[in-house]
């Protein structure tokens, strides 16, 4: 997406002292290098908008680690260690509470390491959450953006929203029931689960993570045993 022949603009995130109005960005990671580096390069590479950028590690091999290490020395980006079982609401919330300890970070985006985003992805996605209480996702090639829930690969709000709804649960593991919980606290407590047109996020759909199935037989009992009203 060029304009006027140049390319899109692109910002570097700030590792302490970030501005009013900074997006905090959580991306995990567990292994699968070859997708999660079009996932972190494309947010390098294609972010106009102040933000911090912080890295979970879900106890990834060796060679994941390394590549880790070697970001964490090469860029302005945080990177922690999330040594137990995958628990996708608890990743989330790793990096989430670590980057709101910054009174400036006053937004929240919430990404999967098999999504690729495009320019001006996030000026559009905070311009929309500047104008709005709601909980935004951007569309997607993926047909869960056609659920009405948060999108679990991509979804921002404001620190406002994320500290009402006290985080994600995290006692779920897999991201579809996480953000099935918290779209479901989020319409309870006033805010609307909306999908911006003017942001598209790819996903890579088949890619999505392949929990035990004992957990995805918790997640769903979990999920079943939530009140309806």
């Amino acid at each position: 997406m060029k304009q006027n022949g140049a390319w899109p603009p692109a910002t570097k995130p700030f590792l302490t002292n970030p501005p009013e109005g900074t997006a905090g960005i959580v991306l995990p990671i567990r292994d699968n290098l070859k997708f999660f580096k079009l996932a972190f390069h494309s947010i390098l590479d294609f972010t106009d908008y102040r933000y911090m950028l912080t890295l979970v590690d879900n106890m990834s091999g060796f060679s994941t680690r390394q590549y880790l290490e070697s970001i964490r020395r090469n860029h302005p980006v945080n990177v922690l260690q999330y040594q137990q079982t995958h628990a996708q609401g608890a990743e989330w919330n790793l990096g989430l509470r670590f980057m709101f300890a910054f009174a400036n970070v006053q937004y929240g985006v919430v990404l999967s390491p098999d999504i690729v985003v495009e320019p001006y992805w996030l000026s559009r996605l905070t311009n929309t959450l500047a104008k709005t209480e709601d909980i935004v996702s951007p569309t997607s090639n993926d047909p869960l953006a056609g659920l009405g829930a948060p999108l679990p690969f991509c979804t921002a709000f404001k620190r406002l929203a994320y500290e009402r709804l006290n985080g994600f649960d995290e006692r779920f593991h897999g991201s579809l029931a996480v953000m099935l919980d918290f779209g479901e606290r989020a319409r309870k407590a006033g805010f609307r689960p909306v999908f911006d047109a003017q942001i598209y996020v790819h996903h890579f759909k088949q890619l999505r993570w392949r929990s035990d199935p004992d957990l995805e037989i918790e997640d769903e009992n979990l999920l079943n045993a939530q009140p309806s009203t």
